[in-house]
This record gives C-alpha cells, structure tokens and sequence, in this order.
C-alpha cells in the first residue's frame, strides 16, 4: 500500500511538472483576455543578430544634496564605481566648502575642501557634474540663496570655478549648471526682483570669459519640476540674448513614468522648434519616485521605477540622475543601487526588442558575444503578475548557457540546446520585479 501510495504521489509530481508550463501559458492567456481593455501584456523579442548602434545608457548619472556633502562617498568609492556613473553631481559647492572669501584686496578663492569631493568623484570612474549654488557668503546680499551685491563678482565667480576644474585640473566634459532648485531656494522667478534670467546671464558671463580650459558644458536652471512659465520665458531670453545654452534642466520626482515623457515633450517644443537649440541636451538632474526620504524609493517599487524610468528617457534625454547617493535618501545598499548594478552589465551595442507590454518594459544589448536583456515589471499600485515569454531570435543553432537574475532573490544558470534560430525563456515576473537574462554560447 505503501509503495503505491509514493508511486501515486511520484507520478503526480512528474506531471505537474509536465502540466505545469501549460497551466502558465493558459493562466497568461487567460489574464491577457481580461486584462485586454485596459492595458497590454508583453511578448518579448529580442532579435540577436539585429544590432542598433550603441545603447544610450541615461541610468549613469547619479546626483547628491546637501547631506553629509564633503563625506557622501567616503567608504563607497568601490560600491559606487560599481555601477560604472558616467557623472555624479552635486550642489552646496560655494556654501559648504569655503570656496570664496574676501579680503582687502577682493576676493579670495580655497579649492582645498571641495577638491576632496571632485577626487574622490573622479576615482569612480566619473565625471563631476557641479550645479553652481549656493551664493558664497562673501558676495550675498543676505543669505545664501540671495542675490550677489555685485553682479560681477558672481560672473568671476563662476569663471574662476570653471578655470579651476576645466583649465588647472584639467578635467574633460565638466558640467556646470547654473544654481539648483532656483525655485525653491531663494524663490528666484522669471522676473522681478529675484530674476533667474540674471542669475545665469552673468554665469555666462563668467564661462566665457574662462580662459585655457578643456570642453566644458553650461546651463539650467535645474528646477523642482519642468514649468510652463520657466519655459517660455527662458528660452525667448535665451534666444534674443544669444546666451549660450548647453543643457535644459530639471528634476522629477514621480510614480508616473508617463510624466517623465511629458516633461520632454514640454521643453521639446522649444528645444526641437528653433535651430539656436539643436544641440541643447535635456537633462533630469535629480530623480526618484518621491522626494522624501525613504518609502518607494527603499523598496523593489523604486528599483522597478528606475529601470523603467530609465527605457522611458532613451533617445529622449541625455540622462537621468537617480537622486541621492549616500544619506537619507542614499540609495547604496538599496534595491535601486541593485538595480544599477543590473543596468550596468548591459552592452555597448543595442539590440532590437519588440514587444512591450503596459507594464513590462525591456532593453535588450549586445557585449563580447553575451546577449542581455532586463525586464522590469512596474506596477506603482503592486497588483500586476504576468508571464512573459521571452524570444531570442536569429541565433546560431548551438548549446547555450541562460542566467536569469531575479533583483533580491540570486541567479539560476541553465543549459538549452537551440537546434533553430529561436530559443524561448518564460518569465514569471511578479508586481515590481526585476529580472535580467543572459545569454551565450556554451
């Protein structure tokens, strides 16, 4: 009896395993007909032998605030080099560091303390990306989000900074954006007495008049969101003065990954509407699902938020700053440094993929014969599961090796032999999950 009862039971584990990719796919269809009317689910196809040039990766910018400034990366040099930051910005340079003072003679400039930062920026691999706030003390009018007394010192203010990191340090591609959160800090305006429109007429001043420096890049306003105001009143400024203008900026702090895009759309009818602005670059310099401190951005929806944040901003922006690196809002250890970890194996080399769904968004790269692709499920409200079937298609028939890594749980390799040009991979991706596939020949 015994023994028939453990045959009964093996058989029953045999096919349930047999079963069991069917009942996925008939729970699948049977999801894609219900959830038909509102939203789509995906079909991942990943053309391996269709490569699109190289993969704009807008997920490599990394931005830090006032907190704990001068030690943000003390102890994270490895960790943040890790996941390979093209730039890491920060802001407080003129208020925290003691950069500018005054004597009889005028003014005094000490490098020393906000050099330590831009080394240590620069040992992970990246490029200082430096918002030019706030007002030193020695030419405030008031307090350190006020107007200088003189507008000119401000201008020499921002040559002088730009002489030292772009001319004497020597530092190629620097970018210096012009105050941060103008908006907020000091209430500055489009127009007025606080006009922001001066703040970064004299900053130009000053990068012009910059001498023996490398290529640098200038702009703004770097705002707590992208304003209808700001825009139309900025950008016609910017035009009839003929100021030079590198880069739009802004922040954004949002669930919906369909404002980031909307924002772009905004500046986009300026930007792409007159030939002054062909070359302007449209910058996120900080983001994250909210601006406060903890919540999403801890958890698998902030890891999910920024991978799909991230194929939202491609071919559409030249970065996004995931915001911040150490701190309160430090996202070192956290589900959304994972999920740049992730992001950072992807290839040089972009491949074709097709077939996105409402929820799961994917990109798909080539590097040294290792195809990658990383899905994201992104559901801010965490209710929707769906398996996604995954093609690699125009392979050569061969013996490959497929690691699937699930972002907090590991990695499982498995062996398949493709006889055709197509191997399938089914992935059962839970609400806010990530997941990145590799594959290579055996």
């Amino acid at each position: 009896m015994k023994n028939r009862e453990q045959t009964i039971s093996f058989i029953g584990v045999v096919a349930l395993a047999l079963l069991l990719p069917g009942i996925l796919k008939l729970a699948n269809n049977a999801v894609r007909y219900l959830v038909g009317a509102e939203g789509r689910l995906a079909a991942i196809a990943v053309e391996t032998d269709r490569e699109l040039g190289p993969l704009p990766k807008v997920w490599r910018g990394l931005a830090q605030g006032g907190d704990n400034l001068p030690g943000f990366l003390d102890g994270l040099e490895v960790k943040v080099a890790a996941v390979k930051p093209a730039y890491i910005r920060i802001d407080h340079i003129y208020d925290q560091f003691g950069v500018v003072s005054r004597d009889s003679r005028g003014l005094v400039f000490n490098w020393g303390s906000l050099d330590k930062v831009i080394n240590k920026i620069r040992e992970t691999g990246a490029i200082p990306f430096l918002s030019l706030s706030y007002m030193p003390p020695a030419l405030a009018v008031s307090d350190s989000v006020s107007p200088p007394r003189d507008w000119n010192e401000w201008a020499l203010v921002v040559q002088r900074t730009i002489e030292h990191y772009s001319g004497e340090m020597g530092i190629d591609g620097v970018y210096y954006e012009v105050w941060n959160e103008p908006d907020l800090f000091g209430k500055w305006k489009m127009g007025g007495g606080k006009d922001y429109r001066n703040l970064y007429l004299y900053a130009a001043r000053g990068a012009a008049a910059a001498s023996q420096v490398k290529q640098f890049k200038l702009g703004g306003p770097g705002t707590t969101g992208l304003y209808p105001n700001w825009i139309n009143n900025f950008f016609p400024y910017i035009l009839k003065n003929k100021i030079r203008l590198d880069f739009f900026s802004w922040h954004r702090y949002d669930l919906d990954v369909g404002r980031y895009s909307d924002d772009i759309a905004k500046a986009d009818r300026w930007i792409e509407g007159h030939p002054y602005f062909s070359q302007v670059e449209k910058i996120i310099t900080e983001m994250a699902p909210r601006s406060e401190a903890g919540g999403a951005n801890d958890t698998a929806v902030g890891a999910a938020h920024l991978v799909a944040v991230s194929r939202e901003l491609m071919f559409k922006a030249k970065s996004g700053f995931s915001f911040a690196v150490s701190g309160q809002w430090g996202l070192v250890g956290k589900p959304r440094y994972q999920a740049l970890v992730l992001l950072s194996t992807l290839g040089d080399q972009r491949l074709s993929v097709t077939g996105e769904g409402s929820w799961v968004r994917a990109i798909g790269a080539k590097k040294d014969g290792v195809y990658r692709v990383i899905l994201t499920n992104y559901d801010p409200k965490g209710s929707h599961s769906e398996v996604v079937p995954v093609s690699f298609l125009g392979l050569v028939p061969s013996d490959y090796r497929l690691r699937t890594t699930i972002l907090g749980t590991g990695t499982t390799t498995a062996e398949i032999a493709s006889p055709g040009a197509m191997l399938q991979k089914e992935v059962a991706m839970q609400p806010n999950s990530v997941v990145l596939l590799e594959l290579e020949v055996k």
